[in-house]
């Protein structure tokens, strides 16, 4: 049994997330996730196979982001990037709340970045779909500071994620960065990275899922000014030598 539009409804009410989803969205996102749900069938987009785990750990989880997105009050037209989207999450819940602005979805496999495609077009969404390192990105003239905003989730240690996201930023751009408690505690290794890459911590922001004893944070980053031309490094650097 696919996903209906009327539990998504009903989920977004639950947690007081509703307003910031336009009802004319909920039938593409129930469109999005059936599509994505049947391809993970034969491709591993996502460990989460049951509806229920989909709509708490990726739909749930990637909705709470949303509002302090909102808070930047993104315009018409603004380019954001949701990197290494894997199955889509959270970019999919952004292009949902806020669909006047160019999302990019971005994942370094490519079979992944393909599926995503796959599931937008099934929804009939529109999107830029990047299967590419964002090493390589954060170093091409035509991306490198060309994006507002950029989303990740289960990507990489934050102080290896601000090398990957960061360089991509336009100057007074965010990042928005979905961290577990164990994550969130490690934030004091990340000032180097914060210091080279220009860049400041503007908000941690907590919640809980459901059923989940451990609380889970997004992490808001502002990029304060121009990036520094040795950054990013090199394709697999960052990951290899982090800056801490």
């Amino acid at each position: 049994m696919g996903v209906k539009a009327a539990e998504l409804r009903r989920l977004f009410e639950d947690y007081s997330l509703s307003t910031y989803f336009p009802e004319s969205q909920d039938e593409s996102l129930t469109l999005f996730l059936d599509h994505m749900l049947l391809l993970n069938e034969t491709l591993n987009l996502t460990k989460w196979t049951s509806l229920s785990e989909v709509l708490t750990h990726h739909v749930l989880d990637s909705a709470f982001g949303v509002p302090l997105i909102a808070a930047l009050k993104p315009k018409s037209g603004e380019k954001w990037m949701d990197l290494g989207t894997g199955g889509g999450f959270p970019g999919v819940l952004v292009l949902a709340a806020f669909p006047q602005t160019r999302l990019y979805f971005l994942d370094a496999v490519a079979k992944k970045a393909r599926a995503v495609e796959q599931c937008l077009a099934a929804a009939g969404w529109s999107a830029e779909i990047l299967a590419e390192r964002a090493e390589a990105l954060g170093r091409d003239p035509k991306t490198r500071e060309g994006f507002d905003g950029v989303v990740a989730r289960a990507v990489a240690d934050l102080p290896v994620l601000l090398e990957y996201a960061v360089p991509l930023l336009k100057p007074g751009g965010h990042l928005l960065n979905w961290m577990t408690a164990d994550q969130i505690e490690k934030v004091d290794k990340s000032q180097k990275a914060l210091a080279a890459l220009q860049a400041r911590i503007v908000e941690s922001r907590e919640y809980r899922l459901p059923n989940l004893d451990q609380s889970r944070f997004i992490l808001l980053v502002e990029k304060l000014g121009t990036t520094d031309p040795r950054y990013p490094r090199a394709v697999g650097q960052p990951s290899k030598r982090p800056l801490i």
